[in-house]
């Protein structure tokens, strides 16, 4: 069995071994992947695109325990989300699952005492419940049994890019490792159009395929691994040098009009 743990607890914090000995106590040939515990503290729209991009690579069969959660301990719903393919997903219901509440997912609360036990403490629910969920779910039993169905999961007020002919405008949303602002604009956005020109908080910004097309410290524009476009410096940080990493305007001028995005 493949888990995988996305939180905001720190690389350098013992919570992510507790989460880990909770599921290795349950099934103790288990894998499991951080795919980082190093989200921006208390983020959950950077938590949220970090699973869009990074989820997708696994097996099917995997089962994702995402914990970014500044709502532990109040009435926030616990969710257990199951998708197509037999995908599953643990998660505090803030917004964080958004990118997978597509059609053909089914999502149930996670309710203590059913399934799992209650908590032991109100503020490590990562440990207490998503871990004994995620566990519970891996070794057969039936998501249906951790609590009822949910038709109204909390979904993020997610940021879209907006088409007007030739011109697609969006805005920066979060910031990986190397400083690379990742947008609301995706790749699909553009319709396979050329791009002639970018801006992003209002300066000019070079269009490459790749960082090597561009100098080193040029402030540049690509559609990044994950299908959006970020925007980069070579062998630098766009987040350093525009100063900020959410909410940044960013404007592609196309070589031919798109129509709506």
């Amino acid at each position: 069995m493949l888990f995988t743990l996305t939180t905001d607890f720190g690389a350098g914090s013992g919570h992510p071994a507790q989460v880990k000995a909770v599921l290795l106590s349950a099934i103790p040939d288990a894998r499991i992947v951080d795919v980082s515990h190093e989200v921006p503290r208390h983020d959950v729209l950077a938590g949220a695109l970090l699973l869009e991009a990074c989820l997708p690579w696994f097996p099917a069969q995997a089962v994702h325990v995402a914990v970014v959660d500044p709502g532990v301990g109040t009435a926030r719903r616990a969710l257990c989300l199951s998708g197509p393919g037999g995908t599953t997903f643990v998660a505090p219901d803030n917004g964080l699952l958004t990118p997978f509440l597509g059609e053909g997912a089914r999502v149930f609360a996670i309710e203590p005492g059913r399934a799992v036990p209650a908590p032991r403490s109100a503020t490590f629910h990562g440990r207490d419940l998503f871990a004994p969920a995620a566990a519970f779910v891996a070794k057969g039993g039936d998501p249906g049994a951790l609590g009822p169905p949910v038709a109204d999961a909390v979904r993020l007020a997610w940021p879209a890019a907006n088409c007007h002919g030739a011109e697609i405008v969006g805005e920066t949303l979060t910031a990986d490792s190397f400083g690379n602002l990742v947008t609301s604009i995706r790749e699909g956005d553009l319709g396979g159009a050329p791009v002639v020109e970018v801006e992003a908080a209002g300066r000019r910004v070079r269009w490459v395929a790749t960082y090597g097309e561009a100098a080193p410290g040029e402030l540049l524009a690509l559609v990044g691994s994950g299908g959006r476009v970020e925007v980069s410096v070579r062998e630098g940080s766009a987040a350093a040098v525009l100063g900020r990493v959410r909410g940044l305007s960013v404007r592609v001028i196309l070589g031919r009009a798109r129509g709506a995005c």
